[in-house]
């Protein structure tokens, strides 16, 4: 892959791992009923909303997987073979360093969103 696409699905990781930690915990809240009062659940309202959490978590792990395989479109379609010097078979092995540095920046973004919140956010709230 070349430097400056690189670069970008760089900066796009950053800022998708950044905001997804907000959305994932929007989701998981909505996914468990998190209103605080369990007397009050009624399953024809609280019921969508739990399936509205389940269906957000659904629409971001499917938004990541065409991510991923955007990236890997992107990448280098090369493959390398490698011969086992035991048996003397030949074995395919796939090139994952995109995906696996992406997959790293939107973890630093998640890590970056949450140290926001947890040394800035909270403590002057």
């Amino acid at each position: 892959m070349q430097w400056w696409k690189r670069l970008i699905f760089s900066v796009i990781s950053l800022l998708w791992g950044y905001v997804s930690l907000d959305y994932l915990y929007y989701a998981f809240s909505r996914l468990v009923n998190a209103k605080g009062k369990a007397e009050y659940y009624t399953p024809e309202n609280d019921g969508l909303f739990q399936l509205l959490g389940f269906g957000m978590f659904l629409l971001w792990f499917f938004i990541t997987a065409v991510y991923f395989f955007i990236i890997k479109k992107s990448s280098a379609q090369i493959d390398l073979i490698e011969e086992d010097y035991k048996t003397g078979k030949q074995k395919f092995k796939k090139k994952w360093t995109d995906i696996v540095l992406q997959a790293a920046f939107i973890i630093t973004g998640m890590i970056l969103r949450w140290g926001y919140v947890v040394y800035i956010y909270l403590p002057g709230a």
